[in-house]
């Protein structure tokens, strides 16, 4: 898989950990909305990593 295909499929995985946090956040379900937080912030870093991969290749 290319490193920008990996980036949308990261963005949809952010996208769906927000929707689900807010969902437990509403059903007042404390430990998965923390649980889903923390998975956005995990696929955020990783978003991260990889467009600093790609902006390192695109610029060396």
């Amino acid at each position: 898989m290319g490193s920008e295909k990996l980036v949308e499929v990261l963005d949809k995985l952010i996208e769906r950990s927000e929707r689900w946090s807010k969902d437990a956040e509403k059903r007042k379900d404390l430990n998965s909305s923390i649980f889903y937080e923390g998975q956005t912030k995990a696929f955020e870093e990783v978003k991260r990593m990889v467009k600093r991969d790609i902006d390192k290749y695109l610029h060396s």
